[in-house]
């Protein structure tokens, strides 16, 4: 099987998903509920969102900011390439036009961005896929703190809610159980041996993965020293993920039933929804909405019709903003770099 159709297949199984969990939230909803959803988006402050949108471009922004931290060091080969610090405003497009291919298919917007800037800045493309990995772990560290912020401020709250809710569904599973068809049983547990045996026989494969992941991790971390600016660096990082926490939180001013919501609360929501943009399914579509849905409905008794309008505002809006300025990046950057033989900006 060809790459490319390897990828169309991806990209249907993950849209699939996707569309399967829009279905599971939607089918419950009356047609009483849609005209509610209907007023209640009419009737929005679109003020906070577009204060959210800036906010976000913003965050884009220091990306763009930070990667150039992590491309200065990439050395000179022979052919010219890498030994240079590469423009903003190509960095910032690049970064740009990463984050609208992810929208087509998880994880595409790495290398996309990568060959974009790697064609208009002259660096090596292995070089520029080396520090993507390294973004990568560093925002994977940062989420874990922040995580480790939301348990820290409402760490009671969530874990109540969570125990209630995971009892009452572990109740109403094990009814089921009691009258399921023992031929569907057997199937189960045949199926659940099967995948404890598969793992078992691919121990060995997954520690293997396991100590390289910790390996990259901690090289990852050690790099990030040896660059001439650690410390803005670090600032960057931390920084974007500030922004994606207030881009959600003042949204929440769009309706008055959320107006009430803290920044802690908004970083419990954001970490939810981190946790669907992440999932295997594009832009996050469906496990995005689910999740944050299921946040303001069971930790903060949000009705399910301003729940829902949120969700969709918050992941709209943002794909309409990386999509608007997408097509513009695709657009300005053979015009900027037009009359550049190296490709070098430095605005």
């Amino acid at each position: 099987m060809n790459s490319f159709l390897k990828n169309v297949l991806k990209f249907v199984l993950f849209l699939g998903i996707g569309i399967g969990l829009i279905y599971l939230i939607v089918r419950k909803i009356t047609a009483d509920d849609w005209k509610n959803i209907k007023v209640a988006a009419s009737n929005a402050n679109y003020f906070w969102v577009g204060l959210s949108l800036l906010i976000g471009a913003f965050s884009h922004f220091l990306r763009a900011l930070r990667w150039r931290l992590l491309i200065e060091p990439i050395p000179a080969s022979e052919d010219g390439t890498g030994g240079k610090k590469p423009g903003v405003l190509n960095t910032f497009c690049s970064v740009i036009i990463g984050y609208m291919a992810n929208y087509a298919l998880p994880r595409l917007g790495e290398v996309s961005r990568c060959g974009v800037l790697s064609r208009y800045e002259k660096i090596s493309f292995a070089g520029l896929v080396g520090t993507v990995v390294v973004e990568r772990i560093i925002d994977l560290l940062v989420m874990f703190l922040f995580f480790l912020l939301m348990l820290l401020l409402s760490f009671s709250k969530v874990y109540t809610i969570i125990r209630v809710k995971g009892t009452a569904i572990l109740e109403s599973k094990w009814e089921s159980v009691k009258h399921i068809n023992p031929v569907i049983l057997i199937v189960v547990v045949v199926v659940l041996v099967g995948g404890v045996w598969f793992l078992y026989k691919k121990k060995d494969h997954l520690f293997g993965f396991v100590r390289k992941f910790i390996t990259n991790f901690l090289g990852g971390i050690k790099s990030v020293g040896n660059l001439k600016k650690p410390f803005l660096f670090w600032f960057y990082s931390v920084a974007i993920w500030l922004m994606y926490l207030l881009m959600l939180y003042v949204c929440f001013f769009c309706f008055s039933e959320t107006s009430h919501l803290t920044l802690a609360d908004a970083l419990v929501v954001l970490m939810f929804g981190t946790f669907g943009v992440i999932a295997p399914v594009p832009g996050g579509i469906g496990a995005y909405q689910w999740l944050v849905i299921s946040a303001l409905t069971h930790i903060y008794f949000i009705s399910q019709n301003i729940s829902f309008t949120i969700a969709w505002i918050l992941w709209g809006s943002q794909l309409i903003l990386i999509v608007f300025l997408g097509l513009v990046s695709l657009l300005i950057l053979p015009i900027i770099n037009k009359n550049d033989e190296t490709g070098v900006h430095t605005v």
